[in-house]
């Protein structure tokens, strides 16, 4: 658990739900949502980013770690998805996981490498003052 986050754990489990959905959406037949020529790889840029930037907050001390468990994921998924009936192993899906990693990482050194934490305050806050 990340020791200056309140409430880790829910952190943790929204993370982890996010990497479910993306495993999910991986690897089940559905029409794009972006109708545009290469926007799947938007969709491979923007799920990568989210759940590096997620993890990149909840778990700061790891993020080296995240960062090879979601090239890996990236890579396993397009693997795995030739097995899937009307989809297909891509390696420009899998650059685009890791273009969004990378995107991620660059956010996390901004301000905005805060929120998570800035929210567990708040919930804390709101939560002690109904306790009060």
């Amino acid at each position: 658990m990340s020791p200056g986050l309140r409430y880790a754990r829910l952190w943790q489990a929204i993370g982890l739900a996010l990497v479910l959905t993306v495993i999910t959406a991986s690897l089940v037949s559905i029409a794009p949502v972006l109708p545009l020529r290469g926007g799947d790889k938007l969709h491979h840029l923007a799920a990568y980013a989210t759940l590096m930037y997620w993890w990149g907050m909840v778990q700061p001390s790891r993020r080296m770690t995240w960062i090879v468990a979601l090239v890996v994921l990236g890579v396993s998924l397009e693997f795995a998805q030739s097995l899937v009936p009307n989809r297909f192993m891509e390696w420009q899906d899998a650059l685009a996981n890791a273009i969004g990693v990378a995107l991620a990482l660059l956010l996390l050194r901004t301000p905005a490498s805060v929120l998570v934490s800035r929210l567990d305050r708040q919930l804390g806050d709101r939560l002690d003052a109904r306790r009060s």
